[in-house]
């Protein structure tokens, strides 16, 4: 059985086929019964889970005698959930490594891992004792982060952990298990770890404090992330290209960001420049950017990689906490017209996404907002959002994309003839040049 949930073809033969029922039925059947087996049926469930559209069906099984009523998970203590959830309280605390116990905590941790992928699952996970034993999980072990192996107990725990905090229907009970303690040491590692743990603290609204060294590995290996998923690549010696979901990543992102404006208090942007870099505002701008030109019907050249609506959300979200530091003006203000042009656009662009059906009312309310602000600073130089722009317009040419999508048709920028650019041909005075 477990070979056989190795290929994807079978996968969805086994967790989503007609004999789906009895397959997931007596795999959790060897769980309950708490054979020395039972960590081999947990492998093979989470080698199934690996097939995402399968997660929602195994984590609904929910089994009843014939002819008696259905029963929700929660309700049934025969439930996939409520067997798993047994296995890992009933465990010792400190189970005798490589005994049958361990290796059923420690592969049932793995698929919760899996199963916590989704919102549905999320909000059931977080209503159970699951929660507070993946937690325990990581307080209790004695290893340091460094040495945990890729599909060790504590990797998958933290993993559980990292899941569940993205969704808000289970992030409550993982705060009231005071995850963020029992995690925050971990960001100091430098690792897969550091980077899980990081990650989770920020969507268990972790003060900016609490990241260490000012922010600056938290904004640069979130940053990191999220282009590497949007580039199809992983890191070498660290997570392979599907570990993270984009909307994970810029959700994080964002929650950092708010972390950080929330220090900042008000206008301020000193702790919000470390994550204010050109390279990922402009990434933000595109993942922006693409969603609004798949939403078009007339744009052409939409990009290779069309972002879901969450990440979109979470970038709009992020740029706008970010405003104070990526309006910054130079250390001599001075008008420039790459500044305007680049004001107009991404204004423009931010207004078109809060027009699109499906966004949220927090995201229109956000992309507005940071349109007006962002349109209000055409006034004078804004070194920042120059190069983001200049990144983002360079990504859009790459692309294909029309460059004039978010150009305003109605009000060009008058050019100054006397100026730097009094090589261009105005017949005379009185005519007016205009770049669109």
């Amino acid at each position: 059985m477990n070979n056989l949930s190795i290929p994807t073809e079978n996968k969805r033969v086994m967790a989503l086929g007609p004999a789906s029922k009895a397959v997931i039925g007596g795999l959790c059947k060897v769980i309950a019964e708490d054979k020395q087996e039972s960590y081999l049926c947990c492998i093979c469930l989470m080698n199934l889970s690996f097939l995402e559209a399968s997660i929602t069906n195994i984590l609904q099984h929910s089994p009843v005698e014939d002819g008696k009523e259905a029963k929700a998970p929660l309700d049934n203590p025969d439930s996939l959930l409520r067997v798993l959830e047994k296995l890992l309280t009933n465990s010792p605390a400190v189970p005798k490594s490589g005994s049958g116990k361990s290796e059923g905590v420690r592969w049932a941790c793995g698929l919760i891992k899996n199963l916590a992928k989704s919102e549905e699952n999320a909000a059931l996970i977080g209503k159970t004792e699951i929660p507070k034993c993946v937690v325990e999980n990581i307080r209790a072990t004695t290893a340091p982060p460094s040495r945990w192996t890729s599909n060790s107990l504590e990797d998958f725990s933290l993993f559980v952990v990292l899941n569940l905090a993205q969704w808000p229907v289970s992030k409550d009970a993982l705060m009231k298990a005071e995850a963020v303690g029992v995690i925050k040491p971990i960001m100091a590692e430098g690792d897969l770890q550091g980077l899980k743990a990081t990650m989770a603290s920020a969507f268990l609204e972790a003060a900016w404090k609490d990241f260490p060294e000012s922010g600056n590995p938290a904004a640069k290996s979130v940053s990191e992330l999220m282009t590497n998923i949007v580039e199809k690549k992983g890191k070498d010696g660290q997570y392979a290209y599907g570990v993270f979901k984009l909307y994970t990543a810029t959700k994080a992102y964002r929650d950092l960001a708010l972390a950080a404006a929330a220090a900042d208090g008000g206008e301020g942007e000193s702790n919000t420049k470390a994550l204010a870099v050109p390279s990922s505002i402009a990434l933000c701008l595109q993942i922006v950017s693409d969603l609004v030109l798949s939403a078009m019907d007339d744009a052409e050249g939409g990009s290779k990689y069309v972002p879901d609506a969450m990440s979109a959300e979470y970038a709009v979200g992020a740029v706008h906490a970010m405003l104070p530091a990526i309006l910054q003006s130079g250390e001599q203000p001075r008008k420039s017209l790459q500044s305007e042009k680049a004001c107009g656009e991404i204004s423009n662009m931010l207004l078109t996404y809060a027009d699109i059906s499906g966004t949220s009312t927090d995201a229109k309310a956000q992309a507005k907002e940071a349109a007006t602000k962002i349109s209000g600073s055409s006034g004078s130089a804004r070194p920042v959002l120059e190069i983001s722009h200049d990144l983002w317009s360079q990504y859009r040419k790459r692309e294909g994309q029309p460059m004039d999508q978010f150009i305003s048709q109605q009000q060009g920028i008058e050019v100054d003839e006397s100026g730097p650019l009094d090589f261009l041909p105005c017949a005379n005075g009185d005519s007016s040049c205009v770049i669109l």
